[in-house]
């Protein structure tokens, strides 16, 4: 994220991953540092007593991640992420200054899946007052980002791409080979170059932009998933805010993790040509 965090001993906070809801209205943020700790928060404004200013900036922060737009009404992104961010600065910094952790000037893959330290956070509020607290758990209820595959597989991606493990990958965006990360016998991801972004596609965007520009982002995710099917390749959570626009205007497919959205692609559908055929239908009705 643009909205990194610096306390004392050279030790920098961003937020990693976040995660929003269309129907509930709570948020869920994975702050990782360079130091092997990571903070795994969860917001929820039915904890905000009396204080009508957070719920209020809380809420336009969320509305702005629901969109997946980069701005609205003059409100950006890099905004909602430094509030967010900036709501658990305090006990970062009081959790930090008492861990052991030094900082890593040039941070791998190994330390930020696999924190030396994490903590569970949750926020209230009070009179307008934000107070960050750490929760006395260590459920955080995020999946393992490691999948595991047979040693056959394995061994026959060695003959198709270069592996690394965590340790061997810095984090930066300085345009990778694509390659493989493995631990084990499972996989953490594949590297790819970094797309420069305007952020993802939404109906507020196709709304705002000119017929043959939404022609184009049609074409573009047709033939995409075209592809992906003649090579067996299954999509999966097909939806709009899985095209990711780049800077020059062109249109990316991106997230295949799995899953399924409601609203785009029905349960009993998940994982399956149908159910990617039933989510472009409905990008493609948005667009054409």
């Amino acid at each position: 994220m643009d909205t990194p965090l610096e306390i004392d001993k050279g030790w920098h906070y961003d937020i990693a991953l976040w995660q929003v809801h269309d129907t509930e209205n709570d948020c869920d943020l994975v702050i990782r540092s360079n130091s092997g700790h990571v903070f795994y928060c969860h917001i929820c404004p039915s904890q905000f007593v009396r204080s009508p200013s957070v719920a209020s900036q809380y809420f336009k922060c969320l509305q702005l991640l629901r969109t997946g737009e980069v701005e609205i009404d003059d409100f950006y992104e890099e905004d909602a992420f430094e509030w967010l961010l900036g709501c658990f600065e305090p006990l970062i910094t009081k959790l930090a200054s008492s861990s052991d952790l030094d900082a890593t000037a040039e941070p791998t893959l190994a330390d930020y899946f696999f924190p030396k330290e994490a903590s569970v956070c949750g926020l209230t509020a009070m009179d307008d007052k934000l107070v960050p607290r750490e929760l006395d758990t260590k459920n955080h209820g995020w999946s393992s980002p490691i999948v595991k595959f047979d040693v056959d597989f394995l061994e026959d991606l060695n003959t198709l791409t270069e592996c690394y493990t965590p340790s061997q990958v810095d984090i930066c965006y300085a345009g990778p080979d694509e390659s493989v990360v493995r631990q084990g016998d499972g996989l953490l991801g594949m590297l790819f170059a970094w797309i420069p972004n305007k952020g993802v596609l939404s109906k507020a965007r196709a709304a705002a932009s000119p017929p043959e520009l939404r022609m184009r982002w049609a074409s573009q995710i047709q033939r995409s998933v075209d592809i992906l099917h003649k090579k067996g390749i299954i999509w999966g959570d097909a939806k709009a805010e899985n095209v990711l626009i780049d800077q020059n205007d062109d249109a990316w497919v991106i997230d295949f993790g799995g899953g399924y959205t409601a609203g785009w692609v029905d349960e009993d559908k998940t994982g399956t040509l149908e159910g990617d055929r039933q989510g472009l239908a409905k990008i493609l009705d948005m667009l054409v």
